[in-house]
This record gives structure tokens, sequence and C-alpha cells, in this order.
């Protein structure tokens, strides 16, 4: 399933599809989508759910749209709207397979 998301609503859409329990989920992957004069932003979290940022002007490169997104995502960890850490469970799971 794809979305698209103004800037403006990416930390909402952050939380229902990257996060659980106040957690992210280290299983999203943050990449780029190619579009007419550059990348969006563009992250896929849980189920397989596709969110693209949409913004006034796309990135030049698909390494400025990741970065622009962890831009955003690590200044609203920083003010405490969202936890970039990882879900407890996902890090007991990784440990148990590695025993």
């Amino acid at each position: 399933m794809n979305h698209t998301t103004s800037i403006l609503f990416l930390i909402q859409h952050w939380r229902l599809f990257a996060m659980a329990d106040g957690y992210t989920l280290h299983n999203t992957v943050i990449d780029a989508e190619p579009v007419e004069g550059g990348y969006l932003p563009a992250f896929t979290g849980a189920y397989g759910t596709r969110v693209v940022v949409d913004m006034a002007q796309p990135m030049p490169t698909e390494e400025a749209a990741r970065n622009c997104l962890r831009d955003v995502l690590w200044g609203a960890h920083i003010e405490g709207r969202i936890c970039l850490l990882r879900h407890p469970l996902e890090a007991n799971a990784t440990q148990e397979r590695a025993a």
C-alpha cells in the first residue's frame, strides 16, 4: 500500500507506520522516490506500507532526499515527539537469533 503525505504530517505517518509501543521499528527502510526534477523522501514501514513525503521542490539526489527525512526525524526525536530507539522486543529477538 502506498501513501503520499505532506511534510507537515510526516511525524504522524511515522508514528502510524514505523513505530510500535512508542519505539521505532528498525526494519523500517528510508529511501527516495524518483520524480520529475529529482527525488522525494520516502520510507517503507510496517506491513510494507510505503509513505512518500510530498515537498514543494524535490531534492537533487537520492542521498539528499534520505538525509532530509533523517534530519526531520532526528529533530522530532530530540524534541521528544518520537523515539528512534529500537523496540525492546526487536532487540530481544535479535539477541535470541544470535544465541
